[in-house]
């Protein structure tokens, strides 16, 4: 996340020998920041100060309908007044492959261009729109089960020895935390909940935690004992005197 202060402090004043800025984006939710969801008034913010500068403004909303569900916005008024918005279907949708890019028909007619002059042709696609039409339809309700589950977990091991978290951390479907308290490495704690079948991602020295249609209840609660079960060992392995 970054405030509307720092991208306008950010743009670039006009030089012969600098590039020139000329688009701003916005993820909602964040991936990196742990699957914070951007205020709407500061995405207004940050659109109108793009415009004042003569530049386009850009959703990332790879997760945009988990922010939606998470604060009951619709997705209509988050993309307002942006040029483009990208509305990924293969993450907490559940689709195996694909996505949407909307902007106004001239934008999209030239994105269709670009599209093909990059070598993006796919036959027989409509297969892949099917399932996408399928997913609006009925997975788009399900998306408030995946941010329960993140709170579920973030709520089983927030107190857990050793283990780091941002206040604003378990908003949608991404829970991030630190394990450096623990003297150990991200991928190592990785590894350890991997040995009992629990997959989470090392991201730097940061671990991610991401739900999605295919993480039940269950599967949740499994995982949020696993993680603290690792975290606890950890801490006991860093406690014990050294002989």
């Amino acid at each position: 996340l970054y405030t509307p202060e720092a991208f306008a402090a950010a743009i670039r004043p006009p030089a012969r020998t600098a590039p020139r800025t000329a688009l701003v984006s916005i993820e909602q939710t964040t991936s990196f920041s742990g699957g914070s969801v951007w205020a709407l008034a500061d995405m207004r913010a940050i659109r109108d100060i793009a415009r004042a500068h003569g530049l386009k403004a850009h959703i990332d909303g790879a997760r945009l309908l988990n922010a939606v569900a998470a604060t009951g916005i619709a997705a209509k008024d988050y993309a307002q007044g942006f040029d483009s918005v990208w509305l990924d279907l293969s993450k907490g949708l559940g689709c195996p492959v694909g996505a949407v890019l909307c902007g106004s028909r001239d934008f999209v007619v030239e994105a269709w261009r670009w599209k093909y002059r990059l070598g993006g042709a796919m036959r027989q696609s409509g297969v892949v729109a099917a399932a996408g039409l399928y997913a609006l339809d009925h997975h788009v309700a399900k998306l408030s089960t995946d941010n329960a589950h993140i709170r579920l977990i973030h709520d089983a091991i927030a107190d857990a020895p050793g283990l780091s978290f941002d206040p604003s951390a378990g908003q949608s479907n991404i829970l991030c935390f630190g394990v450096s308290g623990l003297g150990v490495t991200a991928p190592a704690f990785a590894e350890a909940c991997l040995a009992h079948d629990v997959r989470i991602r090392a991201i730097g020295s940061q671990i991610r935690v991401t739900t999605h249609l295919d993480v039940d209840r269950a599967g949740a609660e499994r995982a949020a004992e696993v993680i603290r079960a690792v975290a606890e060992a950890f801490a006991e392995r860093r406690a014990a005197p050294v002989r």
